[in-house]
């Protein structure tokens, strides 16, 4: 039975996929293994998750492709609760298709789930065929 809930951070979530201290990254796989089994909800702020995108891919230079599977394995557990997760699913999965930045990626699946319009000048959006551009 879940007892508790806990605010993940960034760093405890890198931890966890690069697993480059062995002592954190044990730790990391209890809690994460706890979540697992129902013993707790690990809440993820959205801000967190952009910067875990950020630093996997400017700091330890994981490919996409790395970034986007490692955070929806995490994401696609159901006690761990982040707003919009549907969203930010699909923006991870855009991140790993394309060259677009994590940002713009969120901003267009925000979009398509909302029917939306974006209000941009960038033309990188062209390629979310599932978005539309309105700037007047």
């Amino acid at each position: 039975m879940r007892s508790e809930k806990r605010l993940l951070d960034t760093n405890f979530i890198v931890r966890y996929l690069i697993q480059d201290d062995e002592r954190q990254a044990q730790q990391a796989e209890r809690l994460f293994g706890a979540c697992d089994r129902g013993e707790v909800q690990l809440v993820l702020l959205p801000l967190v998750l952009a910067e875990c995108v950020f630093v996997l891919q400017s700091f330890y230079k994981r490919s996409r492709e790395y970034i986007a599977e490692g955070l929806q394995m995490l994401l696609s557990n159901p006690d761990v609760v982040i707003a919009d997760k549907g969203v930010y699913m699909d923006a991870l999965a855009r991140y790993g298709s394309c060259k677009a930045h994590f940002v713009d990626c969120t901003i267009a699946a925000h979009g398509a789930a909302g029917k939306l319009a974006i209000a941009t000048f960038d033309e990188g959006f062209a390629k979310f065929h599932d978005v539309t551009v309105k700037i007047d």
